[in-house]
């Protein structure tokens, strides 16, 4: 039977939820398990990466008149969300000088760029208290360590560590689905959060296009080379792994039920590695999972010669 897969999206500003049915058994993970590593780990965002504060020469000084110290107010700023339409760097200003809240809202924003959470709080400044400051926002993936940003763009400016990942969290769980009297099919649920400067689709967008081009290296001219004849010993098919090959296991092979599969991965447990590393005590705290399916799980182990962390 030639299945048709269908796409189907919920999506809001910061929310999506993709169904994509029937796919063939096993492919729910075999595209949602890289899915979710790229979007947590490749999409482009944008973060703060130095700040300049007038007459502050290094991030452990307090500003008289300001509540908080300067390592607070550069924690604050790591939670500023700006979307950037040209994908050039920009820099906020801001001048407070009245008592009370500062927030986010008092920047200065300029063209090409968006603030996502202006009501941000940043920082109190009490009676005479002035706060004058600019910060650099750039676009980039990933995490960068403040060390890369040491180049300063101006004299006193502070390096701050960058996180530009927009996605905030992705699960997906792969259900039961059928096409007629053919049941044995998937069903692939993914959801992602974002922080705003993305959207979830265009994050999805952005991921499928990165696997997409990683994979396309297989489809282009090979250069066949002679490899030596290496012979490797049969094992039989009831011999257990031994506990080195963990990694090497898929968490289907266990042939866990569908119910106790969806429960792991729902947690981001995907493999066989993440569940050796849990004890018994953490598997029941696991939505899903009691002690019926605690007993499942330790019992489809063992006949592989694993056991959970004591």
């Amino acid at each position: 039977m030639q299945l048709t897969p269908e796409f189907k999206a919920r999506v809001t500003d910061q929310y999506g939820e993709f169904i994509v049915e029937p796919l063939p058994r096993g492919y729910g993970v075999t595209l949602g398990n890289p899915l979710r590593r790229i979007l947590l780990s490749s999409v482009a965002g944008t973060a703060v990466t130095s700040v300049y504060i007038e007459d502050v020469l290094h991030e452990f000084s307090t500003i008289p008149g300001v509540k908080e110290d300067v390592m607070q107010i550069i924690l604050n700023l790591k939670e500023l969300v700006v979307k950037l339409h040209d994908d050039e760097p920009v820099t906020l200003t801001l001048r407070a000088e009245n008592p009370g809240r500062v927030t986010a809202a008092d920047f200065e924003v300029p063209m090409g760029a968006t603030l996502i959470n202006p009501e941000l709080y940043l920082a109190t400044l009490n009676e005479g208290g002035k706060l004058v400051m600019e910060v650099r926002v750039e676009p980039g993936i990933g995490y960068v360590p403040a060390e890369v940003h040491a180049t300063k763009d101006r004299i006193n400016s502070i390096p701050v560590d960058a996180v530009f990942t927009p996605v905030r969290r992705v699960a997906y769980r792969v259900e039961d689905t059928r096409v007629g009297q053919k049941t044995d099919l998937d069903r692939l649920v993914l959801r992602v959060w974002t922080d705003g400067s993305v959207s979830p689709r265009e994050a999805l967008d952005s991921a499928v296009e990165i696997l997409r081009n990683q994979l396309s290296v297989f489809s282009g001219g090979v250069i066949d080379e002679p490899l030596p004849v290496m012979a490797i010993p049969p094992r039989s098919a009831d011999e257990p792994l031994s506990r080195a090959e963990p990694a090497r296991i898929s968490l289907e092979s266990l042939e866990l039920s569908s119910r106790v599969l969806h429960s792991l991965q729902e947690e981001g447990i995907d493999s066989v590695d993440a569940l050796l590393a849990l004890s018994e005590r953490d598997l029941k705290k696991v939505g899903g999972v009691g002690d019926k399916s605690l007993e499942e799980i330790k019992e489809r182990l063992q006949a592989q010669g694993l056991y959970l962390k004591e």
